[in-house]
């Protein structure tokens, strides 16, 4: 009779970025458009994003708010400052979702190697990030979107992973 009686309580609408409220909220955020898995995405002011070095592996340490044998995947993230202005990355939001729920993966920080992006970037430099999501390997429709500061839209990439 047409889908489930409820929505999970982390859903998210198909072709939405979760909302992140930010006090600095710029009205008309720098746009970018949609990216692919290893592809670039590049906002209207010069600022560059990509991923790459996608892989998957299996959790194997133990303890508290560690989730034994639960599958994950990493996400390389590369951020190159394009723009005339230092962006300051220390509160990005990173966000996978998945499935035909928009269920949001649990990030991995214990037993793989994940970082955040963090300070700021000047003009002209570069910098990485390494985030893990727990991830199970039949996930389907997985969209990766990365809120960098309330003055650019958030980024999504979307597609095929390994």
């Amino acid at each position: 009779m047409g889908g489930p009686a409820f929505e999970p309580d982390n859903a998210q609408p198909a072709d939405e970025a979760p909302m992140v409220l930010r006090s600095d909220a710029a009205e008309n955020p720098v746009p970018v458009e949609p990216s692919l898995f290893g592809g670039e995405a590049v906002y209207e002011d010069g600022v560059v994003a990509k991923t790459s070095n996608i892989r998957r592996g299996t959790v194997d340490e133990e303890g508290i708010g560690v989730v034994a044998g639960a599958e994950y995947i990493v996400f390389t993230v590369s951020l190159r400052n394009g723009s005339s202005e230092t962006l300051d990355l220390t509160a990005v939001v990173p966000t996978l979702l998945y499935g035909e729920d928009r269920v949001s993966a649990a990030p991995v920080y214990r037993g793989v190697k994940a970082f955040d992006l963090t300070g700021n970037l000047e003009p002209g430099a570069a910098t990485e990030a390494e985030y893990a999501f727990q991830l199970p390997a039949g996930a389907t429709d997985p969209v990766l979107y990365l809120d960098l500061n309330g003055s650019h839209a958030p980024l999504i990439f979307r597609g095929d992973l390994p």
